[in-house]
């Protein structure tokens, strides 16, 4: 793991909870890797954890969607796809470009290779720990922006929905796949940090004998759709634009490819195209169909879980909140029934303006005069294409023609008649 002999001694002998929250996070991360971090990793830690002399809790962080192959997500370990010693001698023997091609044949029914590994290490947690050493799971679902703690808002990395809301503040995300009305199951990371400390807390104090699952997540408590999330972040993101946006921020969610698919191609590509022209005119390098590239690649990893449903139960969260006093629910708070989203979104596009993409404050102002602009230019555009559009498909119709025609031969009669009219009173 990294640690000198004298460093490990040191923790043997002093610490008493161990949070092993290491893992890769990334959807698209080849098995062998995610195996190495998320399996092999967390037996490095329990290894480790076994020797603490004065250890009372170690809390594994796993993930809501370690058993996302289930619609009904109790707060148990289930059993794994592979016990973890056979996938762990497997990846070790079979050659790397072997395991990649057998990759989507090994893990089945799961979207990708960190919700596969994360199960197997929940299993090797139970395997190692029970009856051995003091140890608990948390399993968060989309973590996102900080509620309250450090402050509103709070974020530090493009994991989960925040490399969306830049994408669609800045314009060049319009569309993905989704279902409006399915859960969005996003967790503040205040919330998962605070059931660290009491699910560590409960393990240590209560003396727990067995390994006690929390489903830290949102859905059955207190429900978010992606639907409100499109309508909630569009809202913010044009009350407080970013700087330097490439189009409107219009996102939508559809469960159709062939609606994704056009507009992917009439409202991404091609405004990328027409802007890597532009740069290529002016000597610069084009950027924004490789960007575009980029961005549907991530977007395809996330969509299984905007278009799935999955109902996740929470009752060893409510029993440990009994457990503690009024003074511990205040300042580790694991209870989002106040969770206001819509101000919640709002902050989290702020965070993300803010923290993420650093951009000034003090330019606000600035950034919604340009989006005014902006919505002009777009609406002088579309004015323009639909007048077009009308103006081909009528001239194109022989009754129009007709018609045409016959009403100008009119107005030239009446206009005759009238003139000869006003001779004749002259």
């Amino acid at each position: 793991m990294g640690i000198s002999i004298e460093d490990q001694n040191k923790l043997f002998e002093n610490v008493n909870i161990v949070f092993h929250s290491a893992a890769t996070v990334r959807f698209d991360e080849p098995l062998k890797v995610a195996v190495d971090m998320n399996i092999i990793g967390t037996k490095k830690v329990i290894d480790m954890s076994k020797r603490m002399t004065n250890l009372e809790a170690l809390v594994h962080v796993s993930t809501a969607y370690a058993n996302c192959d289930r619609q009904h997500i109790s707060e148990v370990v289930y059993n794994p796809p592979v016990q973890p010693e056979k996938i762990i001698e497997a990846v070790d023997w079979i050659e790397e470009d072997l395991v990649k091609l057998l990759t989507p044949k090994v893990i089945k029914h799961r979207p990708n290779t960190y919700t596969y590994t994360k199960a197997i290490a929940e299993s090797l947690v139970v395997q190692e720990c029970k009856d051995k050493i003091p140890c608990t799971i948390v399993r968060p679902s989309i973590v996102g922006a900080s509620w309250r703690e450090p402050f509103p808002g709070w974020i530090d990395n493009f994991n989960g929905p925040t490399a969306l809301f830049a994408a669609i503040g800045k314009g060049i995300l319009r569309t993905m796949i989704g279902n409006g009305n399915s859960t969005a199951d996003i967790i503040p990371v205040d919330i998962p940090v605070n059931m660290m400390i009491v699910a560590g807390w409960y393990t240590g104090a209560k003396k727990a004998k067995d390994i006690k699952v929390y489903n830290c997540t949102t859905g059955q408590i207190n429900r978010l759709t992606w639907g409100m999330v499109e309508r909630f972040c569009e809202e913010s993101l044009l009350k407080n634009p970013l700087e330097n946006i490439f189009l409107v921020p219009h996102p939508k969610f559809t469960n159709y490819r062939m609606v994704k698919f056009v507009r992917h191609f009439f409202e991404e590509m091609i405004p990328s195209y027409i802007m890597d022209l532009y740069l290529r005119i002016i000597h610069k390098k084009p950027i924004f169909v490789r960007l575009q590239s980029r961005i549907k690649k991530a977007v395809e990893t996330l969509e299984f879980f905007t278009s799935t449903e999955w109902e996740f139960t929470n009752d060893n969260i409510f029993f440990v909140s009994n457990e503690m006093n009024e003074v511990d629910r205040r300042i580790f708070n694991i209870d989002v029934k106040d969770l206001h989203w819509r101000s919640y979104i709002e902050q989290y596009c702020l965070g993300t303006k803010k923290y993420l993409l650093k951009e000034d404050m003090s330019k606000v102002n600035k950034c919604r005069k340009e989006l005014k602009n902006l919505i002009r230019l777009r609406n002088i555009v579309f004015s323009l294409v639909i007048g077009t559009i009308i103006k081909m498909a009528l001239l194109r119709s022989v009754s129009f023609r007709k018609i045409s025609q016959f009403l100008f031969r009119f107005i030239l009669t009446i206009a005759s008649k009238i003139s000869s009219m006003l001779r004749v009173f002259g």
